[in-house]
Order: C-alpha cells, then structure tokens, then sequence
C-alpha cells in the first residue's frame, strides 16, 4: 500500500509544481498582467526597461526551473523508502517545503522588478481602490444550482453509505457493512464538496476589479472572469460526486484496493487538469482585454512579495492573487488577521499530530503481564485487560489470506493499532507487529482481540503466560 500512497502524491505533486511554474514563471512576460506579481504598464515597454525585465525573467526561470527538476528527483527518491511511517512523515514535510522553495525565486524577482520602477522613476501610489458604482455587485456568473446538485448527490450516497453501515438498510455488498468504512470515505468527499460552494460564492461575489473607465467593459471583463472559475467548481463539484458513486459501487461489487487508487488517480489528474484549464483561459482573458485597460491602479506596495496582500484601508476582505490562481485574502483587513492566525494554528497543529504519528509509529510495541493483567503499551497504554476476562485464548500463525482493514487508529506496515476489520468481522481490538507472523486472539468483555509482539518468540512467551494465567 505504500507504493500506492507514493504514486497518489506524485500523481498530485508532477502537475501542481507544472502548473506552478508554467504560470509563475511565464517566458513571454509581455502577454501577462503582472510579471513577478508587479503589475505590468507601458514604461516596462521601453528599451531599457524591457531589456532589463528580459534578465530578470530569464535567470528566474532558470532558478525555478533546477527547483523543480531537483524536486522531480527527490520525489523519485521518496518512493524507494520502504518504510510507510517514514515515508509518509517525509512527504509531508517535504510537499510544505518544496512549495515554499519554488515561491523564493518569484519573491526575489518582485523585488527586483520593484527596484526597477523605482530606477525607471515610476513612482508607488497609495494603492486607491476604484469601484465602478455602475456595476458594482451586479456581475456574477455561478448559478448556485449548479454546484448544489452534486453535492446533494454526494450527500445521498452518503446517507446510504451510513444507513448500510448502521445495519438499517441491506445491500448486494461485499460483506464490509458495518465498518463505517464507506461512510467515512463518503463523508470525507461530502466535506470536501461542501467546503467547495462557500469558495466558489466567495470567488463569485469578490468585488468587481476596475480596468477601465467604460462600465461595459468592466462588466464583461469581470462577467469572463467569474465564469471560468465557475466552471472550474462546478466541475470539481460533479467530479467528486462521480468518485463517490463509483467508490460506492467499487466497495459493493469490487472491493479492490487497486481500483481505489486507479480511480483517485484519475480523480486527481481531473481536478489538476481543471485548475490548468482556469489558469490558460484566465491568461487568454487578460490578454484580451489588456487593449482596453486604461485604468492601472499601482499597488504594488501594498503586495508584500507580490504573495501577500496588506491594505488596512481596503475594505475587501478577499482579493485576487497575484501569485497563483484564485483569491487570497486582505492581512490589513480585522478577518483577515483572524483567519491568518487559525490557518497558521491549523497546520502548525497538523504538523505536530504528524510528527507525533511518526514517532508513534516508530517506537517499540511492549506486551506485558503485570500484576495479572494484560498491558499493551506503545508511548502509552492502548489495551489493559484482566487476565481472568481473557477467554479462548489462541496463538496462530499469520497465513496467506489474513486480512485487516482499518476502521479507527494506526495502519501502517509493520504496526497495526486500533479498531479493525479481522478476515470479515468488524470492531476488532488490534496491537500487532505484523512481522512477528504470529498472533494471539481471544476473546474479553465483548470484544475480540489480536495481539502479537515484535517477534514470534516473544508472541510465544506471551502465550505461555496468558495461557497460564
């Protein structure tokens, strides 16, 4: 299974880190409306001035480029570890890094392109906000409809994923009813879906830019603009529900692991494909209408490295990126501050569960009988069971069609810890190392047990005393 997780994550990191550098770090820097997050105007036209931008396009390129060739290869390198845990904890780390790294030439180049304007004499404005009142709040392009209906969808097959799973309803399945697997896989793509129609109304309602003095043309410009990225929700919308149908069928009628991982693949490459689609029309957009700005509004300042957008004065709490597709929201703005503080909370936190998960999963599994009472312990304890509760104790060998499905806890090779599914029947206790291949079962307080320590031998020993006891 570890190799699937690696090709799930290169599937999804090969055409982020294109995607990325295609659309950051453009050749033809003369098509864009903002090079290096700095918006482009005439003055960059000039002899000087353009000869000058050539350079700085051109060795940031470079840079981004041997970033992205040396990240290819260490993904390459991460797939050879064959150690799950260590592997995940790495990819994690790694992915927060290399994103990071592949932004440093774009923050170099906006400050160079800065000095620049500054060289040429151009000089900053506050950054005025111009609102065409003509227009104003009256473009949108999402139809709610549209991104409502595969969600209600989603949530259908859902509801019947948890209606199977609770024993209320019987289907033609593989015989997982039961383990809430298909609900919480349905769920987590229902939560996805649902965190999509909050984004794609935000995108929809960001308050309408100015490029022009004609109203129609402010109109139309915005009107293009929301619709491709209403298209793109819309469509990742319905690709999510058509993922939860077809895993939905998969665990009633296939129940393959394999076809799991083909099917997010695919999933996958169709949203990235999706984000391709938005990032090349809204390129087309914006050359399409550049004859027809005559309104540039120079706040260029007010983007801290061209990434970060810092107006107190702005009302608007999202914006438009500059670097990337899609929106960002105002750090001048009191929300924003807020929701700045939650998100670095968030993965700060994700990041110390991972690691802890790590660590867990690489510390040493200790089985013990002590004061007549059976202790699993792992960094801390999972299981104490009284050995006099200990019922039809058994000791067996892992054989060829042993399986374990994991409903709530850790599953990673060789540590298997938590709630699992055991050949068919749900709700099992596990604390096994499944390289010892060998393990205990029995049967205490109503639940089934399958515990095994780090070697045959020592599974052995603790037979003997469990047996004794």
């Amino acid at each position: 299974m570890n190799n699937y997780f690696d090709i799930v994550l290169l599937v999804i990191m090969v055409p982020t880190l294109l995607i990325m550098f295609f659309y950051e770090y453009p050749s033809k820097w003369g098509e864009r409306k903002f090079i290096f997050g700095v918006r482009n105007r005439e003055e960059f036209r000039e002899e000087k001035a353009s000869s000058a931008i050539g350079r700085i396009v051109s060795s940031t390129r470079k840079q981004a480029l041997i970033l992205m060739i040396c990240s290819f290869v260490i993904m390459g390198l991460l797939m050879l570890i064959p150690d799950e845990t260590v592997s995940m904890t790495i990819w994690v780390f790694f992915i927060i890094a290399d994103l990071f790294l592949l932004s440093i030439p774009f923050m170099r180049a906006n400050r160079e392109m800065k000095s620049l304007k500054r060289e040429i004499g151009i000089k900053s404005s506050s950054g005025t906000v111009y609102t065409d009142l003509k227009g104003a709040g009256a473009v949108h392009a999402l139809k709610p409809v549209s991104i409502i209906i595969p969600n209600l969808i989603t949530a259908l097959c859902f509801l019947v994923s948890l209606l199977y799973d609770t024993g209320m309803i019987s289907l033609p399945a593989s015989g997982r009813g039961g383990s809430f697997i298909m609900t919480s896989m349905t769920g987590t793509f229902l939560f996805v879906g649902l965190m999509l129609i909050p984004v794609a109304f935000m995108m929809d309602r960001i308050r309408n830019e100015v490029i022009s003095s004609d109203s129609d043309t402010n109109r139309n410009y915005n009107r293009a603009k929301k619709k491709v990225f209403a298209d793109m929700f819309i469509f990742m919308a319905w690709a999510n529900a058509a993922v939860v149908i077809l895993y939905s069928v998969m665990m009633f009628f296939i129940n393959s692991d394999l076809v799991l991982i083909i099917q997010m693949t695919v999933y996958m490459l169709l949203l990235m494909a999706a984000i391709a689609i938005l990032a090349k029309k809204s390129l087309a957009i914006d050359r399409r209408y550049r004859k027809e700005t005559d309104i540039d509004v120079d706040d260029d300042d007010r983007w801290i490295l061209g990434s970060f957008y810092y107006n107190p004065d702005d009302r608007r709490l999202n914006v438009a990126k500059r670097m990337g597709i899609g929106g960002t929201i105002n750090l001048g703005h009191p929300a924003g501050k807020a929701i700045t503080i939650v998100v670095v909370m968030f993965i700060a936190a994700s990041l110390v569960f991972i690691a802890f998960v790590s660590v867990l999963g690489k510390s040493k599994m200790k089985v013990s009988v002590e004061n007549d009472t059976l202790i699993c312990n792992m960094v801390f304890d999972y299981y104490k069971v009284p050995l006099s509760d200990i019922r039809g104790v058994e000791y067996s060998a892992i054989e060829k069609g042993f399986s374990m499905s994991r409903q709530v806890g850790i599953g990673m090779d060789p540590v298997f810890i938590g709630t699992f599914i055991v050949n068919g029947k749900s709700g099992c206790k596990v604390f096994m190392n499944v390289d010892a291949d060998s393990y205990i079962s029995f049967e205490a307080g109503g639940d089934t047990y399958y515990i095994s320590c780090d070697t045959m031998q020592e599974t052995e020993e603790l037979f003997s005393k469990i047996s004794a006891g």
